[in-house]
């Protein structure tokens, strides 16, 4: 349904999106996706009756407010599924429209996002300047994008007002050669993320988990995938993984649900830290020497996986003095909500005179703070 969208109190209105500042939640869809499929632009846009509001982009000077008539998406969010145009030069729908006389766009498609109640308040698209066609794969993909962009719209629907955060619980533990510690602040009584840790001989498997959605359905979800992550404790991170999707696909907890996750194997002696990110981008390791480095991929979140697109891994190696830390999304909106955050929270790791000083630090920030979501961080030192 598109009608009267625009009004008082409307689906848009409820979702609180329209003019809001970057959120990495959705920077991080447009950024992975616009690698992917190696587009000019990926774009989450908030559409009302007049006007297209850009709510995530690439890099860059922000495109803002656009008259709805000057660009695709106006269109999009009257359809079913994607919108797809391969040339707009020879398309009379669009030929005419700024985003292809000004821009020179020509190829375009979009995935409508729809509200809980089936609203069309948004879409994600790519755009790019050369003419092209999606293969079914890609097309695949781009829903599967698009459904990740709508949970993050839904989200925002749901978001209660904020109110005081609940108390954080901090874990301590430690482990030949590496020490860990966690904290976890629930948004209400029950946290949507999940953390948890152990060693196996030499080795220790460490697991984060932020499940879509707040309360105890997700937190029901969130601890039952740590559980059957950990339990894969002697596979290696992508086996890991293929294993907990084989076993979801016929339990009833984890249909219509996923989770951005990164699932790691440390080997203390050596060094390597052999991990997987499914969509979580999150996790950062702060070298002894004063460099640092972001863990991420280009996969995405478990349960949105095609099954056509294998698991990405990764691997870094760290050494005496490093450290790793990897937090849950609701941990950045305790700074500015942007994937500048995340260096944010490593200079406060690095400046704080141990870990409880930084979970003290980051504690205080959520208490002052407006964050409607869940708060976990993961701290894993190197000595």
């Amino acid at each position: 349904m598109t009608s009267d969208i625009s009004a008082p109190g409307s689906p848009v209105d409820r979702t609180g999106l329209m003019d809001s500042p970057p959120e990495e939640r959705f920077d991080r869809i447009t950024r992975l996706a616009r690698e992917l499929f190696d587009v000019d632009y990926a774009l989450v846009n908030i559409v009302d009756d007049d006007e297209v509001y850009t709510k995530a982009q690439p890099d860059g000077p922000r495109f803002g407010r656009s008259p709805r008539e000057a660009v695709f998406c106006g269109e999009t969010v009257k359809q079913q599924g994607i919108l797809e145009v391969d040339d707009a030069t020879a398309d009379d729908r669009f030929r005419d429209i700024a985003a292809v006389t000004e821009y020179g766009m020509r190829f375009y498609a979009g995935f409508p996002l729809r509200t809980d109640d089936g609203d069309a308040v948004g879409t994600l698209c790519l755009l790019d300047s050369d003419s092209r066609s999606l293969t079914d794969a890609q097309r695949r993909s781009l829903e599967q994008f698009g459904r990740w962009a709508q949970a993050e719209v839904r989200q925002s629907e749901a978001d209660a007002p904020a109110s005081a955060p609940s108390a954080g619980r901090e874990e301590r533990g430690s482990a030949d050669g590496v020490r860990l510690a966690s904290l976890a602040i629930p948004h209400g009584v029950v946290s949507g993320d999940s953390s948890g840790w152990q060693q196996v001989g030499g080795r220790v498997v460490v697991t984060l988990a932020d499940v879509m959605g707040k309360g105890e359905a997700a937190g029901a979800v969130a601890d039952a995938l740590l559980a059957a992550l950990q339990a894969r404790r002697d596979m290696d991170p992508v086996q890991a993984m293929l294993s907990v999707e084989d076993e979801a696909r016929t339990d009833g907890r984890y249909r219509d649900v996923f989770a951005t996750v990164f699932h790691a194997v440390v080997d203390a002696a050596s060094g390597t830290v052999d991990f997987v990110d499914a969509g979580h981008g999150l996790t950062l390791v702060l070298h002894a020497d004063g460099t640092s480095q972001r863990l991420d991929s280009r996969n995405l979140p478990l349960g949105l996986r095609p099954a056509d697109v294998e698991w990405e891994p990764g691997r870094v190696r760290v050494g005496r003095g490093d450290l790793i830390v990897s937090v849950s999304d609701g941990a950045l909106d305790a700074y500015d909500s942007t994937l500048e955050s995340l260096r944010m929270i490593g200079d406060d790791l690095r400046a704080a005179a141990d870990t409880g000083g930084f979970f003290d630090e980051l504690a205080l920030k959520v208490s002052t703070h407006e964050v409607d979501d869940d708060v976990t961080a993961v701290v894993l030192s190197v000595h």
